[in-house]
């Protein structure tokens, strides 16, 4: 089966995706296509990517079409193929669909680190590269809700929303393919984890089922990309202890987080 790994930028989708390729999938990348776009015209990816949206308000939709039917022929005509891509989800609909989220301020300070060795991006500080990730990603969903009238940061669109704010690529990689495993035995349809230490608890006690009762889940309330414990504060505090580093979460409520806010989660709310 088909994976298509995609996430915020700096989320760390492209190291996944590289990993998995050692693991025996081959590898597809629409990434390293639009950057090689942008540097042959001598521009940041920031500013092609804002041309490609004015020339998409046009009508011209070239750029997006090259990528969409490369993915789409891919998609039809292999298997076991990872695609480190936007949309290829949409694009490849019979695939495990996974989407990686990382705290906005973790992954400014990995693209600003990137970006000092990269020809294509580099920005005056954290802050500046900050500000230019959430620009280009409410680019990105103005554009992608225009041409394919799809919101690309609903997580409703995906099979595993899965943070990497606090874990790293290798152990990222393995557990996609652990809950891929899962997925195909009938397991879930959905399922969204986080890292424990990125959950925060409330300053007021909560009500929760004794520890060793495993019929408790962890739920959070999420607000602008945070994450605040609503239940489950002893199997939170457990896995804590335990280090481990993914856990299962239902999202209870979400609400705008302001102007950075980009995901939207309303589609993970039971």
């Amino acid at each position: 089966m088909n994976i298509t790994i995609t996430g915020n930028l700096g989320s760390g989708k492209s190291s996944v995706a590289k990993i998995l390729k050692e693991r025996g999938y081959e590898y597809s990348s629409t990434g390293n296509v639009f950057r090689q776009l942008a540097m042959e015209k001598g521009l940041s990816v920031e500013e092609f990517n804002r041309l490609v949206n004015e020339a998409a308000s046009r009508g011209d939709h070239s750029v997006d079409q090259m990528i969409d039917d490369t993915t789409t022929r891919i998609g039809r005509e292999r298997d076991k193929v990872v695609f480190d891509s936007r949309l290829a989800w949409h694009f490849a609909p019979n695939s495990f669909k996974v989407f990686i989220i990382t705290d906005i301020g973790e992954a400014s300070r990995r693209v600003f680190n990137d970006s000092l060795r990269a020809n294509s991006e580099s920005y005056e500080s954290q802050v500046a590269c900050q500000k230019a990730l959430v620009n280009r990603q409410k680019l990105e969903t103005v554009r992608y809700k225009e041409i394919y009238g799809i919101d690309y940061y609903d997580m409703g669109n995906y099979n595993l929303v899965i943070e990497s704010t606090d874990a790293s690529p290798d152990e990222l990689a393995q557990e996609i393919l652990d809950r891929l495993a899962d997925y195909q035995n009938g397991s879930f349809d959905r399922l969204m984890e986080l890292n424990p230490s990125s959950i925060r608890t409330a300053s007021v006690s909560l009500p929760d089922m004794a520890s060793g009762d495993k019929e408790v889940v962890i739920r959070v309330s999420e607000k602008g990309g945070i994450f605040t414990l609503n239940a489950g504060k002893n199997k939170l505090e457990e896995a804590i202890m335990q280090k481990v580093r993914f856990v299962p979460v239902e999202v209870s409520a979400t609400e705008d987080g302001g102007e950075d806010s980009f995901m939207n989660f309303t589609g993970m709310v039971r």
